[in-house]
């Protein structure tokens, strides 16, 4: 009998310490970014979205790739190279996804990206100007803090434009 009590409480100290941890990650401790960027409807014709946008990276295995929605949701990925093929765990990470917005020739989109253990998912705003409704550039990242500029990085980063249908769901949890 004191076993069993002793095994149930082992246990019911366990269940509450887990517990308490993922309530306390919730609330205080890692916490990501919130967008600066809010989500809206993409009615414009400055790029194309019925396809993806890549970087010409010579000798690479992956490349990463960027998916345009209407909704206003960016959708980043990897085609292999070698195969044409994506990866096939596209929708089930926070880091996956973001929001974007394109105003005369500019574009700017925000999404999560990976930090380290123990921290929250800081988002960072890529930002530059459309050349055509195909081709893009990248000019500089930033991460907003209470709505000013912070760790401003200078970017030359030039997207190409892919048609590819049939494009993956952009319909998730993290952008609301």
């Amino acid at each position: 009998m004191v076993i069993k009590i002793k095994t149930i409480m082992k246990a019911a100290t366990i269940i509450f310490l887990i517990l308490t941890i993922n309530n306390c990650s919730k609330i205080a401790f890692w916490k990501d970014d919130e967008l600066s960027i809010k989500k809206k409807s993409y009615n414009g014709n400055q790029l194309r979205i019925d396809g993806y946008y890549f970087q010409l990276t010579p000798n690479i295995e992956w490349t990463e790739t960027f998916f345009f929605y209407r909704n206003g949701i960016v959708l980043k990925s990897y085609i292999n190279n070698d195969t044409g093929l994506f990866e096939t765990v596209i929708s089930f990470s926070k880091l996956r996804y973001g929001v974007f917005e394109i105003s005369n020739k500019n574009i700017k989109f925000e999404k999560w990206y990976p930090s380290s253990p123990g921290e929250g998912f800081p988002a960072y705003v890529r930002a530059g100007h459309i050349l055509n409704d195909t081709t893009f550039v990248i000019t500089e990242s930033y991460r907003m803090k209470k709505g000013k500029k912070t760790e401003v990085r200078d970017k030359s980063e030039t997207y190409h434009f892919r048609q590819f249908s049939p494009k993956p769901d952009s319909t998730n949890v993290y952008v609301k």
